[in-house]
């Protein structure tokens, strides 16, 4: 056993790990051959029977060593009992295999608290080791097992127990020896190199305050050397302030009271310079001599009360920072309901802080209407609780008139004991400025990424930094695939290298490139592109980049020629067409003018052309067409320019005229030569023309003003019977520039939003109450002033911009409504004028109408349509069908001017009308014994039989209104209540005033 314990020690740890399969092999082989030593000089009890210490040897082994050496162990002594033989050769072997599993057993439960093993579990194992070992002699036949338990059983219980505690002590000694000296020298490691080269001072003090040992960071950190500090006491180095408090904790400690204190100190370093360390001391004693020693740990918090000190002194100057930077604060006394703003705040509002802080309504009163009701649902929210924080952007209009984004900020800063808010602080900055800048980079990045050019930065190296989606749409690479590659990749075969070369120098010394290039697509389809490169200026964080533009030409390329044809030819006629005709017309002009000669211009428009598309077809019609260009041919030379303008209109340019006879000629020639009869298939159609003349330089000098004219008087001709021609006159020139400028401003009208919807009140007569208006456009031009409805919206409905202009104005009254019961939480019906062309319309969808409707969630009954009596009579199925959809949609509709036409009861009852509007010419002279007063209480009368409601038009005297209340007239309308109001204006009168009482009482009673 003891030659076993031996042999162990030998083998360093480092060696049995790095080669561990080895030494297990190895250390079983060693156990086996001490085994079979042991086995060689035996207990022998009688032949065959033999007893030894190999079981203590063996589940010794299983205990400390594994599976493994045991195993082999066991192996090499089950080989050695089997030679020698005998009657307890098979008992044997198992004994040695039974041993070796017992220790294997316990090695499982015990395998990593080896260390903690006792002396008497030592040998207790050894007894359940061998009282097991005992029992399979039981194995051998019973009389002589009996013979030999009765002789061996006892000194085997008593011996190899006491053997197997004896060397399970050594084992565990001489094994765990070695790691607890690792142990050791790690924690001796570990506390040297903190000790030297920690991020903390340390030192070892004797009971009389003198350094006796310190680290290097100590030294570092005072200034002082080793040999410096240990000549002195921590006392004398100890800033005066702070010796009083740390000596009353150390006497403490010395008289044993406590063991430990830690406290902020500060030291006077060999330079004079205050240390502000913070330390954590502690004394070990020694019972036997009285010792004592202190050791100290010193972290330096310098730089953190340095810090320290620097907030407090920012602290104080806070204030004046405040004050003088762009940053306004404010602060709410909740209770005492008052605020206090900065200079910062009432310089925004260009206000007196002293003023802005006596009224701070001020502030809320220069909030837009749009954002002042959420602004105070906001400050309610903190003041009710709901909310401990405010942040909030709203514009605001200064006394100067100018308007400012505000970014308000705010905290509840106290609370009383129920957690309501106390006091609130918080800040105001104009961002008006960052708002402008955020436009502006959202449009550029909306340009950027909805853009249909492809866009693309490189470097100049070529290296794709970042593309578009029409860069990937047009090249067929994901913005993925072509991120950090080479522009090389979409090089196509059918530019040469030169072109690039040449690029490249231009790029470096020009910085900008526009041209035709050829690219390859993914797929290997080649494609055409015009490409412009633009350079960005390089910064010094920066290299050069550049900008590149292009879209895909190929088609356009290709359809050039086509496109070009089309653009100059009629496709039906062959003759030349408008674009043509104005580059004939201005080379005309100019030739004619150099040489002195004269020319005419003709503008013919077929006569009856539609009743023979709609009679006959389209097909015959452009049979029709062809024959006109043939029989217009024959009608002049071949110097003459016959063009198509488009449908059944048709020029004539005669050139070279000496005087107007020959003009007067040709056109009569063209109107015979049209009345003659054309053969469409099986059917014979009769039709003329209407010509219109315009002679040049005699009524204009330009291209564009002959086309108005020549025009102007074929119009002329129409008007004066058709089947005949007319000169230009200057008086049809100017009614017709009129009328035209007119047009024209009317299309602009809407775009730069000219028009304006003001709106007249509708008074219930019974309650005062006004929760009807109707709509009224106005026009007021930037430079012809304001134009009247009466000049306008004939010529809109003639133009069919009556379409348009009615859509703006459903749109901007719907929202104007929506607008209103989002602010005021008030309902307000709003009457729109509808004219029959809109209903004739079949562009226009009432579901378009009732979509908007629902997107602004608002009731179908928010809006009533106006129409005239007229619009009842109509005929078409479209009218109908639409005025009917507004009935069933829940839309509301009104009779206007009703008594001035021809009045239908039958078609008042078809279309269930709402409410009936009687005329103003009834009202105005209305008088208590008037017939004006009996035709309206006959209308009321019947209106109210049919179920409708009667508004009265026109009101302009309390006797007016007084009669037709009376009469039982429900609403009423005119200048008694109000003229028409902007938006802003019908607000405050009715709505405004009302509501901001309502909200600020709330809010400073709450």
């Amino acid at each position: 056993m003891l030659a076993l314990v031996y042999l162990y020690s030998l083998f360093p740890s480092h060696q049995r790990h790095s080669h561990l399969l080895y030494w297990q092999l190895g250390i079983g082989a060693i156990i086996g051959i001490i085994g079979v030593i042991i086995m060689m000089s035996p207990l022998v009890f009688q032949e065959g029977l033999q007893f030894d210490s190999r079981s203590v040897l063996l589940c010794l082994s299983g205990l400390f060593f594994g599976v493994i050496p045991t195993t082999v162990a066991a192996i090499f002594m089950a080989l050695y009992r089997y030679n020698l033989g005998g009657v307890g050769a098979s008992v044997g072997i198992i004994m040695l295999f039974c041993s070796g599993f017992l220790g294997l057993v316990w090695r499982h439960y015990r395998k990593n608290h080896l260390d903690q093993i006792s002396l008497v579990a030592f040998y207790v194992f050894g007894i359940i080791v061998h009282v097991f070992l005992l029992f399979s002699v039981l194995l051998i036949p019973f009389e002589q097992a009996v013979d030999t338990l009765l002789l061996i059983a006892f000194p085997i219980l008593i011996i190899f127990p006491f053997l197997t505690m004896v060397t399970g002590r050594l084992l565990t000694q001489i094994m765990f020896r070695e790691r607890e000296q690792q142990i050791k020298s790690q924690e001796d490691f570990l506390f040297r190199s903190q000790f030297d080269i920690g991020n903390i001072g340390i030192s070892i003090t004797s009971k009389a305050k003198y350094w006796l040992k310190v680290n290097p960071y100590l030294c570092q950190m005072l200034g002082y050397s080793e040999s410096e500090l240990k000549a002195l006491t921590w006392a004398e180095i100890t800033h005066p302030d702070d010796l009083n408090k740390d000596l009353l904790k150390y006497d403490k400690m010395v008289k044993g009271e406590i063991d430990e204190y830690e406290m902020d100190k500060r030291f006077v370093a060999k330079d004079g310079s205050i240390v502000y360390t913070h330390i954590t001391i502690a004394c070990r004693r020694n019972p036997d001599d009285d010792g004592f020693l202190v050791i100290a740990g010193f972290l330096d918090i310098t730089k953190q009360k340095q810090a320290e000190l620097a907030l407090l002194q920012s602290k104080e100057q806070l204030d004046l920072v405040l004050d003088s930077s762009e940053l306004g604060v404010w602060d709410w006394d909740v209770q005492k309901r008052t605020v206090n703003f900065n200079r910062y705040s009432a310089d925004i509002l260009c206000c007196p802080v002293s003023k802005l802080n006596e009224t701070p309504k001020r502030w809320i009163d220069a909030i837009e209407e749009k954002d002042k009701l959420r602004f105070l649902r906001s400050l309610n929210d903190i003041q009710k609780g709901r909310s401990i924080s405010q942040k909030i952007e709203y514009q605001l209009i200064n006394l100067m008139g100018e308007s400012r984004w505000i970014l308000q900020t705010g905290k509840v800063v106290d609370i009383d004991e129920k957690g309501k808010p106390l006091r609130v602080c918080g800040t105001l900055s104009d961002i008006t400025d960052i708002k402008h800048v955020e436009e502006t980079l959202s449009v550029a990045a909306s340009v950027y990424q909805n853009s249909s050019e492809a866009m693309s930065v490189f470097t100049s190296e070529g290296v794709i930094i970042d593309s578009n989606p029409a860069f990937s749409l047009i090249t067929g690479f994901k913005k993925d695939e072509i991120k950090g590659q080479s522009l090389s990749m979409f090089k196509s075969e059918l530019q040469p290298q030169k072109f690039y070369d040449q690029l490249t120098v231009q790029l470096k010394q020009i910085g900008r490139w526009q041209g035709e290039v050829w690219m390859q697509h993914k797929n290997g389809e080649n494609y055409l592109i015009l490409l412009t490169i633009n350079s960005v200026n390089q910064t010094k964080t920066q290299s050069a980049r550049f900008v590149a533009l292009f879209s895909d030409i190929t088609e356009k390329k290709q359809t050039e020629e086509l496109i070009w044809r089309q653009a100059n030819y009629d496709s039906l006629t062959g003759l030349p067409n408008r674009r043509m005709l104005l580059a004939f017309l201005a080379k005309a002009v100019t030739q004619t003018d150099r040489q002195r000669n004269h020319f005419a211009l003709m503008f013919l428009d077929l006569d009856y052309f539609k009743e023979i598309n709609d009679t006959l077809g389209h097909d015959m019609g452009d049979v029709l067409l062809l024959e006109t260009a043939e029989r217009l041919k024959r009608c002049v030379r071949e110097s003459d320019v016959v063009a198509r303008l488009g449908g059944d209109e048709f020029t004539i340019v005669l050139t070279n005229l000496d005087d107007n006879h020959g003009v007067e000629r040709v056109a009569s020639q063209i109107l015979k030569s049209l009345a003659e009869p054309y053969l469409l298939g099986d059917q014979t159609a009769y039709i003329s023309g209407s010509i219109g003349i315009t002679l040049f330089p005699d009524d204009a000098s330009t291209t564009e003003a002959l086309l108005k004219n020549a025009d102007q008087a074929m119009y002329s001709a129409k008007t004066h019977g058709r089947n005949r021609f007319n000169y230009f006159t200057p008086a049809m020139q100017s009614d017709a520039q009129k009328r035209m400028l007119l047009v024209q401003e009317l299309k602009n009208a809407v775009l730069q939003e000219q028009f304006e919807l003001y709106y007249q009140p509708i008074v219930e007569l019974g309650s005062d109450s006004v929760i009807k208006a109707e709509a009224l456009i106005r026009w007021d031009h930037p430079t012809m002033g304001f134009i009247s409805p009466a000049e306008f919206i004939p010529i809109a409905e003639e133009t069919g911009m009556i379409i348009d202009i009615g859509n703006w104005v459903f749109n901007e009254a719907v929202a104007q409504s929506a607008k209103w019961k989002a602010l005021f939480n008030v309902d307000i019906q709003i009457s729109i004028n509808k004219s029959p062309v809109q209903f004739r319309d079949e562009t226009t969808d009432v579901q378009d109408w009732l979509s908007t409707m629902s997107q602004l969630q608002l009731n179908a009954k928010s809006i009533c349509i106006e129409i005239t009596e007229g619009l009842l009579l109509e005929k078409e199925q479209n009218v109908e069908a639409k005025l009917l959809a507004y009935r069933e949609a829940g839309l509301e509709v009104s009779l206007d001017d009703f008594g001035t036409g021809y009045s239908s009861l039958s078609y008042l009852r078809k279309f269930n009308i709402d409410y009936l509007k009687i005329d103003k010419s009834f009202v105005n002279n209305l008088t208590p014994d008037s017939n004006d007063l009996s035709l309206c209480e006959a209308m009321i009368v019947m209106a109210h039989k049919l179920g409708m409601k009667v508004i009265a038009e026109g009101i302009e005297t309390e006797q007016q209104r007084n009669l037709l209340e009376f009469a039982g007239c429900d609403y009423g309308q005119g200048y008694l209540f109000s003229h028409a109001l902007c938006s802003e204006d019908f607000e405050q009168k009715y709505l405004q005033q009302r509501a901001d009482l309502i909200m600020i009482n709330q809010f400073t009673a709450s």
